[in-house]
């Protein structure tokens, strides 16, 4: 009998030690042109991943794989439902007509200059139209990550750093400039329901 408890209580760890990673498949349409800093309410136009059922607050790394001519981007918004009162970080991977990744924060709906920040990173033809490609992402005490492949932390392409961190409670995902995008994208968290 204890070898039968001690076996229970092992795969009880196991189960926490692994989590629960789910992949879930999306298509991002045809939103034509459209600029998370220049208009306010941009959730509206974002696939908002929560929306599965799961509870991502805190979530501090995403991997995905997409395949896209360009402009796949991911927004990580510190309101649950993207309130554009509230910060907001947004990874475009291939912008700029596939040549460039950004790493953007925008602090409030105010749209001012003081309020938005960006760097970009060339990265030719990093996106495929024909192709999945493995990316993940990362939001650490402020500092944003991009990088290729499944392994989070190695083939780094972007990373710079926008103080003060803010707590992720919900991400989104988009394709800008008239491009469609098909992702399968790898979460891990809480189930929350299954509706």
């Amino acid at each position: 009998m204890a070898f039968g408890q001690r076996f229970f209580l092992l795969s009880i760890v196991a189960l926490k030690t692994l989590g629960l990673v789910i992949e879930n498949t999306f298509t991002t349409p045809n939103i034509g042109t459209k600029d998370f800093f220049y208009l306010v309410d941009f959730w509206q136009y974002v696939v908002d991943v929560n929306k599965y059922g799961l509870d991502l607050t805190g979530i501090t790394t995403l991997t995905f794989e997409v395949m896209a001519c360009g402009e796949a981007s991911i927004v990580m918004s510190n309101s649950e439902v993207g309130d554009p009162k509230k910060p907001m970080y947004d990874f475009i991977i291939g912008g700029e007509n596939n040549q460039k990744s950004f790493l953007r924060r925008r602090k409030d709906d105010s749209l001012t200059a003081r309020s938005k920040q960006t760097v970009f990173y060339h990265t030719p033809d990093v996106c495929k139209c024909d192709e999945y490609r493995p990316f993940w992402i990362r939001a650490i005490d402020g500092i944003l990550s991009i990088g290729e492949g499944r392994i989070v932390g190695m083939n780094l392409i972007a990373e710079f750093y926008y103080p003060p961190p803010f707590t992720v409670r919900a991400i989104g995902i988009y394709t800008n400039q008239e491009n469609v995008g098909e992702w399968k994208v790898q979460l891990e968290g809480k189930i929350v329901s299954f509706s």
